[in-house]
C-alpha cells in the first residue's frame, strides 16, 4: 500500500518550482526568464540557498502573456497548402503546371562591347601581374 501511496504522490505536480527548473518549465532559456517573465512573478526563498516561485502563478503569467501576444488568425484558414504545383493530386494525376517566362523587353543585339578599359589602363594592369618582379638586391 505504501507503493501505491508514493506512486500517487510522485504523479502530482509539485507546487513549488525551483529557479533552475522555472525556466524550462516555461519553455524558454535562463536569460529570457530573468528578463520577462521573473520581474512579474514571486519568488522566495526555499530552503537554505535556494529559490522558488509557485507553479500557479507562473501559470497565471503564461496565460497573460499568451493573450497579450498572441496573434488572431482568420477562422477556416488553410495553412497547409501542398508544396507542391500539383496541389497534392495523387501520384500519375494532374501533370506538372507549365510555367513561361515573362518576354525580356530588352533588344539583343550583336556587335562590338562599348564598355571597355583604356588601352594604356589594362596593360599597365596586364604588366603588374604577369611582369616580372623586381630583384630585392
Amino acid at each position: 500500500m505504501a507503493n501505491a501511496t508514493a506512486a500517487k504522490a510522485s504523479s502530482i505536480p509539485p507546487r513549488f518550482v525551483r529557479f533552475m527548473d522555472a525556466p524550462g518549465y516555461l519553455g524558454m532559456c535562463r536569460d529570457e526568464f530573468n528578463k520577462t517573465v521573473r520581474p512579474n512573478v514571486r519568488e522566495f526563498p526555499i530552503g537554505k540557498q535556494g529559490v522558488a516561485f509557485d507553479r500557479i502563478e507562473l501559470d497565471e503569467w503564461a496565460d497573460a502573456y499568451v493573450d497579450s501576444k498572441s496573434i488572431e488568425k482568420v477562422a477556416n484558414q488553410d495553412n497547409n497548402h501542398p508544396r507542391s504545383e500539383r496541389q497534392g493530386e495523387a501520384k500519375g494525376g494532374k501533370p506538372w503546371q507549365e510555367k513561361r517566362s515573362p518576354v525580356s523587353t530588352r533588344k539583343v543585339e550583336s556587335g562590338k562591347s562599348t564598355k571597355c578599359s583604356e588601352g594604356s589602363d589594362f596593360e599597365r594592369a596586364l604588366e603588374l601581374v604577369t611582369g616580372k618582379k623586381p630583384s630585392s638586391t
